[in-house]
């Protein structure tokens, strides 16, 4: 019975080491394998997604839109009226001005952040009696000259003209200086656009032009040194002599109302304008001329009290 059980005994042992040797050459035959974490795949659609297009921001061109900061001076203009003008007019705008000294060709000053030709309103009757006065000197209208108001002078609301009814050229003149709108639209008519844009570009207001009716937001297009050219033009006698230049000249001294940017200014002043052009010869101690646009008339009347003191000093 003994020897039964330990033959069984060493049966069992030998079993269980050839159970072992046998796993352990399992174990060694086998390829190690290292799986690392695995990373999920997105499916990609058969689709391109697109990308939302992100708006660039262009810069506008200079000779549409112009930048207030993007300041210039013409060549050979005065130094310290230049830092002046700069200086009151700052940067927040965009502007144009314009300076001369009548008796000094040299002494003058051009400054702005804008070269093109800008909406104007009531400054443009300027051109308009230029043209009227020119229209006299060569006697094609006279004392005894009258006009007839058609349909298509009328302005909405106007009861001072009737249609069909005819004016003397005096009086039609007057109300076209008291902003009448039929009768600068009477004027305009009878003299033409033609002959009044030849009259200012002889002046030297090559950029300017003239609407066919004083209606809407705009009489017309102009520059600040378009204006200059032309008050210099009246003062040097060109276009119109003497006698006629002055008869433009009183017409706007006459005025009701002095403009906002000569309020204050003492002298012979005579300006014309509104809330966005300006434009005066001033004969004080120094005879000069300014002209001014902006986008905001805020610091008109400022600048042309620092260019009136500037010219005083000049002259002393």
């Amino acid at each position: 019975m003994k020897h039964k059980i330990l033959i069984g005994s060493i049966i069992s042992t030998l079993l269980a080491f050839i159970l072992y040797t046998s796993n352990m050459r399992r174990v060694e035959n086998a390829q190690l394998k290292i799986v690392g974490p695995t990373t999920s795949k997105v499916k990609k659609s058969k689709k391109k997604v697109k990308e939302p297009k992100i708006k660039k921001v262009k810069e506008p061109k200079v000779n549409s839109i112009e930048y207030s900061n993007h300041v210039k001076a013409k060549s050979g203009s005065n130094k310290q009226l230049v830092k002046m003008i700069k200086k009151v007019m700052g940067l927040d705008d965009s502007y144009q001005v314009a300076v001369q000294d009548l008796n000094n060709s040299s002494r003058y000053a051009v400054v702005s952040n804008t070269a093109k030709a800008h909406d104007a309103k009531d400054v443009m009757k300027l051109f308009l009696l230029i043209a009227l006065y020119e229209q006299e000197q060569k006697g094609k209208i006279g004392s005894k000259t009258a006009i007839k108001i058609k349909k298509t002078d009328k302005a909405k609301g106007d009861g001072m003209f009737q249609v069909n009814m005819a004016y003397g050229v005096a009086y039609l003149r007057e109300a076209m200086l008291k902003n009448n709108k039929t009768a600068s639209n009477a004027l305009i008519r009878k003299i033409g656009i033609k002959s009044i844009e030849s009259v200012a570009k002889i002046m030297g207001a090559d950029q300017t032009t003239i609407a066919k009716r004083f209606t809407g937001d705009a009489y017309g297009k102009t520059t600040a040194n378009d204006l200059a050219k032309t008050m210099i033009g009246l003062y040097q006698g060109r276009v119109l002599n003497r006698q006629y230049a002055s008869k433009v000249l009183s017409a706007l001294a006459k005025s009701k109302e002095r403009i906002k940017m000569v309020k204050g200014i003492n002298g012979g002043v005579y300006a014309t304008g509104d809330d966005d052009f300006a434009t005066a010869i001033v004969q004080g101690k120094g005879n000069y001329c300014i002209a001014v646009w902006s986008s905001n008339n805020k610091n008109f009347n400022k600048l042309a009290k620092n260019v009136n003191t500037w010219f005083d000093k000049k002259h002393k």
